[in-house]
C-alpha cells in the first residue's frame, strides 16, 4: 500500500506528485504517532509506516480493505466512536487497551478527526494513535516504585537510617529514569500554595535549562500564543470549576524560551477536596509540532490542489475504479449545470448518458488497463448540444501497477473544430478557384498558341517568301537593294521560327495530337540540345491515352523542374521517369546537382508554388527531396480513373 498517500487530496483520495508531497510524506513518516486515513465505508485509503509497525500489519495489503476486516474483534464502542466521527464529531482518548493482530495487548492514546472535501462533506476519518505502552509500563513501574518506597520508608523506621537513605535514593533515581522514559513533559501544580513542578524533559521541551527558576502560572499563560490564549485559559478555569469533567485535554501553541512556537498536547487531572475545591493538578505535555505541521501541510496541499483544479480552463476530475466521480472541478458545474456535490455522487454513465459513455468507453477501458490515453471525442452537453473535447486519461497506479482510478482532463475544442471546418471549406473553395484559374490559363495559352501558329506565323512566313521573290527580281538591277531584302527575308524567317517556338512553348500541339510521352521526349531532347546536359527519360506502363488536363499538368511540372535545374542545380545529368502507379500517374525529375537544405530553404519560388497548385488542383501530391551535395528530386503524382495501359 502506498506510504505517501497522505500527500493526496483528502476529498478525492488521490494526490499530485511534487516536492510538497515529498515533504508531507517525511512529516508523516517522522511523526511519533501512527496515522491512518479511511473513507466513509471505513476502508483504508492510506497509512503511515508507524501504523503498520504498531499494529503488526507488515506484509499486508491494506488498500481499500475494511478496518473491521483487518480487526474483526474490534469492540462495539469503538465502532460507535467511528460513526460519531463520520457524522462530524472529533473524538479522543488519553489511554485505552488495544489488541494487536498477533494477539498481544498494547496501550494507546488516540484521536479521530473527520476529513472533509472542498464541499465540506465528510469524506472519511483520520485516526491518530500513539503507543503509550512504555508510558503505562513506566507508570506501573512508578507505582511499584512508590509502593516500594512506602515499604522502604516503613522499613527505614525499623532499620538503620543509612540503609534506608540509600534505598530511598535508589527509588528516587528509578523514578527519574521512568519520567525520562515517557518522553512527556510532566508537571505538578499545588493549587493551595500556588507552586509548580516541571520535569527535566518539560524544561527541555520548552527550551529551559535545568537551573532555570520555575515560572509562575501567569508567566506560563503569557507564553501561550495570543490566538489560543483566551480559549485555553477559559477552558482551564472551566475545568477547575467542574468536578464532573474527568480530564483537562487541549492542543495549543506555546512560545519556547528562544521565541519560537511549538504545538503541545496538554493533559491534566485535578484532585478535589471534600468541599469540591481543586487542591492539586498533575499532567503531562507532548510535543505535537510535527503532527500539526503535517496536518497543515495536508490542508495547504488540499487548498492548492483545489485552487489549481478550479482555475484551469478545462474540465478536471478523478474517477475511481468503479468509474464514479470522486472529484470534479467547478468547470463541470458550469458546463453541466449541476452542483459539484451531485456530480461527485454520479457515475460516468449517469453524467455522460448512453451516447456519451459509448463515445469514450474503449479509451476508458484502455486507461484502466494502465495506458495513458489522449484522444478527441464529441459529447452531448445538456442545453448546449454536442461539444468537442480533447481528452487525456492518466491512470493512478500504485507501486504494484494496479490502477486505483483515473485523472481526466477535458479541454473544450468546439470553437477550434468550427474554425477548422471553416478553414477546410475555405481551402476547398480556394483550391477550386485555383483550378479554374489554371484551366483558364491553359485555355488562354492554347488560344494564343493557335493564333500564333495559324495566323501570325503563317503571315510571317508569307512575308519572308514575298521578300525573297522581290530580292530575286532586283538582283540584276539593284544588287545592293537585293542584298538588303535578302537580309530582311532571313530576319522574317527567324521571326517566324521564333513565333512557332513560342506557340509550341505556350501549348505544344504534339501534347494533344500525339500524347504525353512524345511531348515530353521532344521537350527533353530540345532542352538537352540547348543546355548541353545529359538527360535520360524512362517511361513505364504509360496509359494508352492520358486525359489532356492530367497530361498538361505533368508536362508543366517537367518544364518547371528542368528550368529550375538549369537555373539553380549546377547539375551534369538529369533522370526523368514517367510511370503508371496503382491509381495514378507519377513523374520524377532527379538531378545530380548541389541540392539544398530544405529546412533552411526559405519561402518557395513562384515556379514550385505553381507546380503545387497545378497538382493539388487535380487532387494529386507533390514531394521535393533534397539535401546539400546530393541533388534534388521532384516527385509529382496525379490520380487517373479507368485509364487503360499500353500492352
Amino acid at each position: 500500500m502506498k506510504q505517501n498517500q497522505f500527500a493526496q487530496q483528502a476529498t478525492a483520495g488521490h494526490g499530485t506528485p511534487g516536492e510538497g508531497e515529498e515533504r508531507l510524506r517525511l512529516f508523516i513518516e517522522c511523526a511519533p504517532v501512527a496515522i491512518a486515513m479511511l473513507d466513509t465505508k471505513m476502508c483504508y485509503m492510506a497509512v503511515s509506516r508507524r501504523w503498520v509497525a504498531d499494529y503488526g500489519l507488515a506484509g499486508q495489503d491494506l488498500y481499500r480493505r475494511s478496518h473491521y476486516e483487518i480487526f474483526p474483534e474490534i469492540p462495539e464502542h469503538w465502532k460507535q466512536v467511528h460513526r460519531r466521527c463520520l457524522a462530524g464529531a472529533i473524538e479522543r482518548s488519553d489511554e485505552e487497551v488495544f489488541v494487536r493482530a498477533d494477539g498481544s495487548r498494547q496501550w494507546i492514546r488516540w484521536e479521530i478527526h473527520p476529513w472533509r472535501g472542498v464541499s465540506d462533506v465528510v469524506g472519511g476519518i483520520v485516526i491518530f494513535t500513539e503507543d503509550i505502552t512504555l508510558h503505562k509500563q513506566a507508570e506501573e513501574a512508578l507505582g511499584h516504585a512508590r509502593h516500594k518506597l512506602v515499604q522502604q520508608v516503613a522499613e527505614w523506621m525499623a532499620e538503620r537510617a543509612a540503609e534506608r537513605t540509600a534505598q530511598l535514593t535508589e527509588a528516587i533515581e528509578r523514578f527519574e529514569w521512568v519520567v525520562k522514559a515517557t518522553r512527556d513533559g510532566l508537571w505538578d501544580w499545588d493549587l493551595i500554595h500556588d507552586t509548580l513542578y516541571f520535569s527535566p524533559h518539560w524544561k527541555e521541551m520548552h527550551g529551559f535549562l535545568e537551573t532555570d527558576n520555575l515560572e509562575s502560572l501567569q508567566e506560563w499563560a503569557e507564553r501561550i500564543h495570543p490566538e489560543d490564549r483566551s480559549r485555553i485559559l477559559g477552558r482551564f478555569q472551566a475545568y477547575l470549576k467542574n468536578q464532573q469533567q474527568f480530564e483537562f485535554w487541549e492542543e495549543y501553541r506555546i512560545r519556547k524560551k528562544n521565541g519560537s512556537y511549538m504545538w503541545v498536547l496538554d493533559r491534566g487531572v485535578a484532585v478535589w477536596d471534600g468541599q469540591g475545591r481543586a487542591v492539586r493538578m498533575v499532567g503531562a505535555e507532548t510535543d505535537i509540532t510535527l503532527r500539526k505541521e503535517a496536518e497543515e501541510a495536508e490542508r495547504r496541499k488540499a487548498h492548492e490542489f483545489s485552487m489549481l483544479a478550479n482555475n484551469v480552463p478545462a474540465l478536471f476530475c478523478y474517477v475511481d475504479r468503479d468509474r464514479r466521480y470522486r472529484f470534479v472541478n467547478k468547470r463541470y458545474e458550469e458546463l453541466f449545470g449541476l452542483p459539484t456535490e451531485e456530480i461527485e455522487r454520479m457515475s460516468l454513465y449517469e453524467l455522460l448518458g448512453p451516447e456519451g459513455y459509448a463515445a469514450v468507453l474503449s479509451n476508458l477501458d484502455a486507461a484502466f488497463q494502465g495506458q495513458a490515453i489522449s484522444f478527441e471525442c464529441s459529447l452531448p452537453v445538456p442545453g448546449m448540444g454536442v461539444h468537442w473535447f480533447a481528452a487525456q486519461y492518466v491512470p493512478d497506479q500504485d507501486p504494484q501497477g494496479n490502477v486505483a482510478g483515473l485523472f481526466i482532463l477535458l479541454s473544450d475544442i468546439t470553437s477550434l473544430k468550427i474554425t477548422e471546418a471553416a478553414l477546410r471549406e475555405r481551402e476547398v473553395r480556394l483550391q477550386s478557384l485555383s483550378g479554374k484559374l489554371l484551366r483558364a490559363q491553359e485555355e488562354e495559352r492554347r488560344r494564343l498558341a493557335r493564333e500564333l501558329h495559324d495566323d501570325f506565323t503563317q503571315r510571317q512566313a508569307a512575308l519572308a517568301m514575298d521578300l525573297r521573290t522581290v530580292c530575286v527580281a532586283l538582283s540584276d538591277s539593284n544588287p545592293i537593294g537585293a542584298s538588303r531584302l535578302q537580309q530582311l527575308g532571313d530576319s522574317a524567317e527567324r521571326l517566324a521560327r521564333d513565333l512557332q517556338q513560342m506557340a509550341h512553348q505556350l501549348h505544344p500541339s504534339i501534347l494533344e495530337h500525339v500524347g504525353l510521352e512524345a511531348a515530353m521526349r521532344e521537350h527533353v531532347d530540345e532542352f538537352a540540345a540547348r543546355t548541353g546536359l545529359s538527360i535520360e527519360i524512362m517511361v513505364r506502363e504509360l496509359p494508352k491515352a492520358v486525359p489532356l488536363e492530367q497530361a498538361t499538368c505533368l508536362y508543366r511540372v517537367l518544364q518547371e523542374s528542368l528550368q529550375n535545374v538549369r537555373k539553380h542545380a549546377e547539375a551534369t545529368t538529369v533522370l526523368v521517369r514517367l510511370l503508371r502507379t496503382g491509381r495514378g500517374l507519377g513523374l520524377c525529375v532527379h538531378d545530380d546537382g548541389q541540392g539544398f537544405e530544405q529546412a533552411k530553404s526559405g519561402r518557395k519560388g513562384l515556379g514550385l508554388t505553381s507546380i503545387e497548385e497545378r497538382v493539388k488542383g487535380l487532387n494529386g501530391t507533390v514531394h521535393i527531396y533534397s539535401k546539400p551535395g546530393d541533388g534534388t528530386e521532384v516527385h509529382a503524382w496525379v490520380p487517373l480513373e479507368d485509364v487503360e495501359c499500353e500492352v
